[in-house]
């Protein structure tokens, strides 16, 4: 059954997993975190995860070896998610909040001013990513450009794994899905479009 809710995550469905994830984005922020009876310095993860060239430079990192451990313990990773998990830690290490509503491209679409947090045509440009090189880097303009109101990390990360997959299907010359609100492309421009 075709569902028009959009705003929906698709992936990150179980709770346990969401919270895998903010968790470690929390422990980013933290100096003296403590996991798991071990003290971790999550800026020291931030500094050296940013330090590395983006997408793929963070899979030989320490924070994004324990974010994917974890997850792996409540959902099943696909060879393409992990290429996925290293563009959302690419991209999460500028996100400065989290911020749980709305949806990320509602975040997008919301004004500032008088104008969308992203204007349209960088928005273009993010739903024009033909490669995972460069849709990490219009995902890392876009977050940025959030600054301080944040981000919903769970609908970043979904709508991320989201894209991925999509990438992979199109470079396997697979059809694409019959429901139009699971594509991302959609999802994420009713979401913009929608924001207030």
């Amino acid at each position: 059954m075709l569902s028009s809710n959009t705003a929906q995550v698709r992936i990150f469905t179980e709770p346990a997993a969401q919270k895998v994830l903010t968790e470690w984005f929390d422990i980013l922020s933290d100096r003296y975190g403590k996991q798991d009876d071990k003290r971790i310095n999550g800026r020291a993860w931030r500094a050296e995860l940013r330090r590395m060239e983006p997408p793929y430079g963070v899979m030989m990192c320490e924070g994004y070896a324990d974010l994917r451990r974890k997850l792996q313990l409540q959902m099943s990773l696909q060879p393409v998610d992990q290429m996925a998990l290293a563009i959302f830690v690419s991209v999460a290490v500028y996100v400065k909040n989290h911020n749980a509503y709305p949806s990320f491209a509602a975040q997008l679409g919301q004004k500032t001013s008088d104008r969308p947090c992203l204007s349209r045509l960088r928005f273009e440009r993010l739903q024009q990513a033909t490669d995972p090189e460069s849709f990490c880097q219009q995902l890392t303009r876009a977050v940025r450009l959030r600054g301080d109101d944040g981000v919903n990390i769970v609908s970043l990360a979904d709508g991320i794994f989201l894209w991925m997959r999509e990438w992979q299907a199109r470079e396997e010359h697979q059809p694409e899905s019959i429901d139009p609100f699971s594509r991302n492309r959609i999802r994420w421009a009713s979401e913009y479009l929608s924001a207030r």
